[in-house]
């Protein structure tokens, strides 16, 4: 077995987030451009899946080799140093050759990892994304959250436009895929296996199934959309929600799409037409919804605002590398409140969202808002867990999806009404 091979690819993916600023599946992509990601062993769909997993554990393995070499490490050493305490859950033998590496390069691993006691470090997060938990939910919560959040459940939503729900369960047993359909909302089933990465099954690449979270699907059914309804989405590439906004109308509503980024639009536009969206009910708009002034108010807003991504760890976990600090929340949570504010000028009910676990991206917005305007915050309605209890104005009157308790990422979710 070519456990250089594997080192090399890993080693780099973990360079080119830092470097880069990119997603693991950008990172790994790019990579893959340069170097070879299979070996006779392994395909290239199982190194991308030891990649994720090493990527997860990034601070973990990070922490132990840099307090055996005092502060200084490598890639390819904590690729290197990952492998052999990760070997048994990934499959890959500790050969000789590894053995020798780490007893030479890293003195003492195995004992350093039995003395970890700090939770951040064995959960694998930056210090500060765990305290900033621990102010709204007790340790143990915490722990079983950040836990949850190392690993994926993906769910597919069946597109109603194209396959009725039956025939999409029965295509899916066809193709081997073992699933578990969700009692609150019929359209979406639960992953339980596949033979394939889902992404490669026909029914996902004809467009009649789509990958998407329930989290996000929650944040549509918040709206409520209905027939001949204006909608304004002031955040709507790469088109997900809109197209599940046409589905639940059955392409009757009129949503107004807006977008910083042409590329992501022209993208979301081919994105519809294969999803089976009536494209001439959906119009798209280049421009900061920030500061877009519009003539017409709408029937409802959707703000599925930008965000630090927090909650999406699952599916990337690249974004524990690229949230370096704090700022980046404080940030983002700046921008979504002037989303928020600019979207009450066209609307009488606005849903704000965001797959963020952190307050500042979720209540503290809401707070801000109420306060300053004349909305008023609404239980949307939705299967959902509520808010952090700490709000107590309003934690009773928003949602929130816990990974560990709704087996999803974790997003914020609030209705505001004038």
């Amino acid at each position: 077995m070519n456990i250089d091979a594997i080192i090399n690819v890993l080693a780099n993916v973990a360079f080119t987030i830092e470097r880069k600023r990119v997603s693991l599946d950008r990172a790994f992509t790019l990579v893959c451009r340069r170097v070879k990601c299979s070996t006779k062993e392994f395909s290239r769909e199982d190194i991308y899946n030891i990649a994720h997993k090493f990527i997860s554990n990034y601070y973990f393995v990070k922490y132990i080799v840099e307090k055996i070499k005092n502060g200084k490490y490598s890639y390819r050493l904590l690729a290197r140093a990952f492998l052999f305490l990760f070997s048994e859950e990934i499959g890959i033998p500790r050969h000789a050759k590894l053995r020798k590496t780490i007893k030479r390069d890293l003195p003492g691993l195995e004992r350093i990892v039995q003395e970890i006691s700090d939770p951040w470090i064995t959960l694998s997060y930056p210090r500060w994304f765990y305290e900033k938990l621990e102010k709204v939910l007790n340790r143990e919560e915490v722990n079983k959250l950040l836990n949850a959040m190392n690993r994926r459940t993906i769910w597919l939503r069946i597109n109603t436009l194209k396959i009725d729900i039956d025939k999409a369960l029965k295509r899916l047993e066809y193709e081997g895929v073992v699933c578990e359909i969700d009692k609150s909302i019929p359209i979406i089933v639960k992953v339980l296996k596949s033979p394939k990465p889902v992404r490669n099954l026909k029914l996902v690449r004809e467009g009649a199934i789509i990958i998407q979270d329930k989290a996000s699907v929650l944040t549509v059914l918040a709206l409520k959309p209905e027939p001949n309804m204006l909608i304004y989405d002031f955040a709507a590439a790469p088109g997900i929600k809109t197209s599940l906004i046409m589905q639940l109308t059955e392409n009757r509503a009129r949503v107004i799409a807006f977008d910083l980024s042409l590329r992501r639009l022209i993208n979301m536009r081919k994105l519809l037409k294969k999803y089976g969206v009536d494209i001439d009910r959906v119009d798209i708009a280049l421009t900061d919804s920030k500061l877009v002034s519009l003539t017409r108010k709408a029937d409802i807003a959707l703000v599925d605002a930008p965000c630090s991504s927090s909650g999406a760890i699952p599916k990337d976990p690249a974004i524990k590398l690229l949230l370096r600090s704090e700022k980046i929340v404080s940030k983002m949570s700046e921008i979504q409140k002037g989303l928020c504010m600019n979207a009450t000028k066209y609307s009488d009910t606005v849903v704000y969202a965001t797959c963020s676990v952190f307050p500042d991206e979720g209540e503290d917005v809401v707070q801000y808002i109420i306060h300053r305007s004349d909305f008023k915050v609404v239980d949307p309605r939705i299967p959902a867990m509520k808010g952090y209890r700490v709000y107590s104005d309003i934690w009773s009157k928003v949602c929130r999806t816990y990974p560990h308790i709704d087996d999803c990422e974790g997003f914020f979710i609030a209705r505001l009404e004038r």
